[in-house]
């Protein structure tokens, strides 16, 4: 099984590309990423294999990789679906839709009906909700990640900070950070 792959891009069309590495072309169906043609870059796989086809998606965002499976994981969606829900739309903005149970997004997807959307709002929002319940303060949890700041330990603080403002948010977070870094 293929998790991770690295090397030059030599190949690119709207969502997938080829990439070379150690002298094996690999072609790629890529989710969330953009490069072009001699691009050196490092890629997540999810490696699909099936009785009849094996297919390798490609993240270049370790965060979309989880998300491309748990959306995987809603009965009726698979890996082609979910590569087009995540191409179409922001991992931020997706699950903010999400979370609100934004029917109307989902289905301005082509290939997501009614039912679909209604299926992945039901069975992604508690998940969504226990592990990702600070995406509404992406642009702090950006800020701090920026900073050298695990995703990780953002998230953990994001949950307690209270400030209303990035600003206040950011400033909140920097010292519980500092002050647990610090000890």
């Amino acid at each position: 099984m293929i998790a991770y792959l690295e090397g030059k891009v030599k190949e690119v069309a709207s969502d997938w590309l080829v990439l070379q590495t150690g002298g094996v072309g690999y072609k790629i169906l890529t989710v969330g990423c953009t490069a072009n043609v001699g691009d050196q870059i490092s890629l997540d796989i999810f490696d699909y294999v099936r009785e009849d086809r094996r297919e390798l998606y490609g993240f270049t965002d370790r965060a979309v990789y989880d998300l491309f499976t748990k959306v995987i994981e809603v009965p009726g969606v698979g890996t082609k679906l979910a590569q087009k829900i995540l191409n179409s739309v922001s991992q931020e903005e997706l699950m903010k839709h999400l979370l609100s149970g934004d029917v109307g997004l989902l289905t301005s997807i082509p290939g997501v009906g009614k039912k679909t959307a209604q299926k992945l709002i039901l069975e992604l929002k508690g998940v969504l909700v226990t592990e990702e319940d600070f995406m509404e303060d992406v642009e702090t949890l950006e800020a701090l990640m920026s900073l050298g700041y695990s995703r990780k330990d953002c998230a953990r603080v994001l949950r307690q900070v209270g400030g209303e403002t990035v600003e206040e948010k950011l400033k909140e977070a920097l010292q519980m950070l500092g002050a647990s870094h610090g000890s």
